[in-house]
């Protein structure tokens, strides 16, 4: 339980931008204790961009194609160039909100029972001993529907953002409570997928603008809590450029500002999917491997 004078610093690293303007490969079970000695282990956790998940061009879905696959696949190198042996587990679950993580009840199936954060936590212990990466992506989902009929619900936004803020704190509370000494956690910020809405028109301009403090807001409060608990955060944010309005560069015949080219380049919301696509993952994979 972290102190009142925690809980004060962390209300006043939300309230300071909020006031000012939201943010808006296949799953391994997991992975036995007894693998091969010297074995080094990556567990991914989080959301939807931790499982993977983007929309298809034709239609359909799927899962397991994201960032989490790209980190193992470098991971997996290193680890073989130094003569170990690896293992990735993928407990991401799309749908997840922090309080789902904490409590259970992800609206999409997933290889376990209860909740994302006891899997972790009974694996973590499970590898107590052994090196381990542990990435973690949420609170995305805690602010997305703030944001509809082109207009940004304030208050709805604040109360999301203030939520994964206390959340995020249990979970890496209880994350870092199971951990070994070789453990190494890195977290995420998020990139900013309402900035699409500059392509819609005027009033579209004017949310997409609205949306950068709110997202910052958001992103701050996440690096906030992961700096208090010392675990290094992966700037996705500032790889996609979202504070950045200028310079202007070419889209599909136009000039439109750089972190909303990003945006529609890095990410399927063209089509209305906020998720990275397999360009965008790999920027998000990068901004961990600078981390890791």
């Amino acid at each position: 339980m972290r102190s009142p004078q925690f809980r004060r610093r962390l209300r006043s690293a939300i309230g300071a931008t909020v006031l000012g303007a939201a943010v808006l490969g296949v799953c391994a079970g997991p992975a036995s204790a007894a693998a091969a000695p010297g074995t080094r282990y990556y567990l991914a956790l989080g959301d939807s961009l931790a499982a993977g998940y983007q929309t298809l061009p034709g239609g359909g879905s799927e899962v397991g194609h994201g960032y989490a696959q790209d980190i193992a696949r470098t991971l997996q190198g290193r680890a073989t160039t130094a003569g170990h042996p690896f293992s990735f587990t993928d407990l991401g679950c799309p749908g997840e909100t922090t309080g789902s993580m904490i409590n259970g009840g992800c609206p999409y199936p997933h290889p376990y029972g209860g909740a994302q954060l006891d899997a972790a936590v009974a694996y973590l212990k499970s590898h107590h001993k052994d090196d381990l990466v542990v990435t973690l992506d949420i609170g995305a989902n805690n602010v997305d529907g703030c944001a509809s009929g082109g207009s940004l619900d304030a208050a709805c936004a604040a109360k999301g953002i203030a939520t994964a803020g206390r959340d995020l704190d249990t979970i890496l509370d209880r994350l870092k409570a199971a951990a070994g000494p070789h453990t190494r956690f890195v977290g995420m910020n998020l990139y900013d997928p309402f900035l699409a809405a500059w392509m819609t028109g005027d009033q579209g301009k004017v949310l997409a603008g609205l949306s950068v403090p709110l997202a910052d807001t958001l992103n701050g409060t996440l690096e906030f809590v992961d700096a208090v608990h010392h675990v290094p955060t992966a700037d996705v944010a500032g790889a996609f450029s979202t504070n950045a309005f200028f310079p202007l560069v070419p889209l599909n015949g136009q000039r439109v500002p750089l972190n909303v080219a990003r945006i529609l380049s890095w990410t399927n919301m063209a089509r209305g999917d906020i998720h990275a696509n397999d360009t965008g993952y790999q920027v998000m994979a990068n901004a961990f491997l600078a981390k890791i």
